[in-house]
């Protein structure tokens, strides 16, 4: 349900690594740096926790990723 939100955005998610940990970085209509990112917390493969950054978007602003 709650990725099925962006289905319906011009956003596309990708994998990366920030800080060490893997992340989705969101890029909003073709932008060429991410505008916010989702963290995952993983347990017994599956997801247990979302953060979902994007009403912060400093933290995209600042962070290093990879």
């Amino acid at each position: 349900m709650y990725f099925g939100r962006y289905d319906k955005e011009n956003v596309a998610l990708r994998v990366v690594s920030l800080e060490g940990e893997p992340a989705l970085a969101a890029y909003v209509a073709g932008a060429t740096a991410p505008s916010y990112f989702i963290l995952l917390e993983w347990a017994g493969g599956r997801v247990v926790s979302i953060r979902d950054f994007r009403y912060v978007p400093y933290i995209a602003a600042e962070a290093a990723f990879e």
